[in-house]
């Protein structure tokens, strides 16, 4: 039987606050340029340190949950997270604001893909799917609120207070995570062992290889076109920047509605059939912005495309989940590093094809590569 499962709001709030760090310093780059007499492009810096370090810290803390605990890494990650976003509140110069963005952007590393193998040990698999859904509601909420509320809170008050805001929330959360880690006890004695060793031992299997390389081409091909979807609209259609934003935050409201009906589509399809669908859904939607569609479909074909994508990517999230059920934390580690590299790679090879394809020919070259991944991920075996 698996253990008692801490409640789920404390993790969708984790979730929240982890993507509103993402979030939250986007429209207010202009701001904290003027603040500091630099330009806007030295000033996205600070949105990048906090990506990247995301990124990166995934190896590390995946073990870390292992060794010590899911929940109390957590609880540990939220606090420092909430201390380093509420020093940059009050940092004096450009650099150390990017010091602690990157320092924030690491320890928010450690709550997603850690709340996700806390789930996984804690929730049957029949269920996972559903209650991974009602889980990445924080997530999706904090990529549909985060940005707008961020802007006009800077308005109104300025980014440092922004800033203090966030990291007092984070700090706040920390204390029922603490709480819900000390009701859980300590790990299981098997968690122990070399970080090293794990990784060597989870890549030995043939299905977490597979599945490593899937999500990995999916974040290359899926994850990456938001970014040039929001370039095209502006330039392709001449909409402007708010338009385009309103555009693309369809997509979230596409993500928002699988969170509420993740469990009935897993009952209904199964996940072969999400993976037929969503890739499908994916294919059609890459293919549809290649085309061009009139501009009062922009929206329609985004939403389609958000839910295509969280139908898809919910499937190979909970198959993450159990790829090392003996050290699920470091797995989701694994998993969520190969994302950010896919992406990584993916939007380096989107700049470098841009200028010779042109949008159009971006857009339908990843969705040629959609269908080769998505008939792959359909033929792979689930365990």
């Amino acid at each position: 039987m698996p253990p008692a499962a801490p409640p789920l709001s404390v993790l969708i709030l984790a979730a929240f606050l982890s993507g509103a760090g993402m979030r939250v310093a986007d429209p207010l780059l202009a701001a904290i340029a003027s603040g500091f007499g630099a330009t806007v492009a030295a000033a996205a810096a600070t949105v990048a340190a906090f990506t990247f370090a995301y990124g990166l810290a995934q190896p590390v803390l995946g073990p870390l949950g292992d060794r010590f605990g899911k929940l109390r890494l957590i609880a540990a990650c939220m606090a420092l997270y909430g201390a380093a976003t509420a020093a940059a509140a009050a940092a004096p110069g450009l650099g150390s604001l990017v010091a602690l963005r990157c320092l924030a952007g690491a320890f928010a590393g450690g709550l997603i893909p850690v709340a996700i193998a806390l789930i996984g040990d804690t929730t049957p698999y029949a269920e996972r799917q559903a209650t991974l859904g009602r889980f990445m509601t924080g997530m999706v909420l904090a990529n549909l609120a985060a940005a707008p509320l961020s802007g006009v809170a800077g308005d109104v008050v300025g980014w440092r207070p922004v800033f203090a805001a966030l990291g007092a929330a984070a700090l706040a959360a920390a204390v029922p995570l603490w709480h819900a880690a000390r009701a859980m006890g300590p790990p299981p004695p098997h968690a122990h062992g070399s970080a090293v060793a794990r990784y060597l031992a989870l890549l030995r299997r043939p299905a977490a290889r597979r599945l490593l390389l899937l999500v990995g081409v999916e974040g290359a091909v899926a994850f990456a076109a938001p970014p040039f979807l929001g370039a095209f609209l502006v330039e392709g259609y001449g909409l402007s920047y708010s338009v385009a934003g309103l555009v693309l935050g369809a997509s979230g409201l596409g993500a928002l509605l699988y969170t509420r009906i993740a469990g009935r589509l897993v009952a209904r399809f199964g996940e072969r059939g999400l993976l037929t669908g969503g890739g499908a859904g994916l294919v059609l939607w890459l293919g549809a912005i290649a085309a061009a569609p009139p501009t009062p479909w922009l929206g329609a074909v985004s939403f389609f495309g958000g839910l295509s994508l969280a139908s898809f990517h919910g499937v190979l999230q909970a198959r993450g989940s159990e790829i090392a059920p003996e050290s699920r934390a470091t797995g989701m580690a694994a998993f969520a590093f190969s994302l950010f590299v896919g992406q990584a790679i993916g939007a380096a090879v989107a700049g470098l094809l841009l200028p010779l394809a042109g949008f159009r020919g971006l857009f339908a070259s990843a969705a040629c590569v959609m269908a080769g991944l998505a008939a792959a991920a359909r033929a792979s075996p689930a365990r």
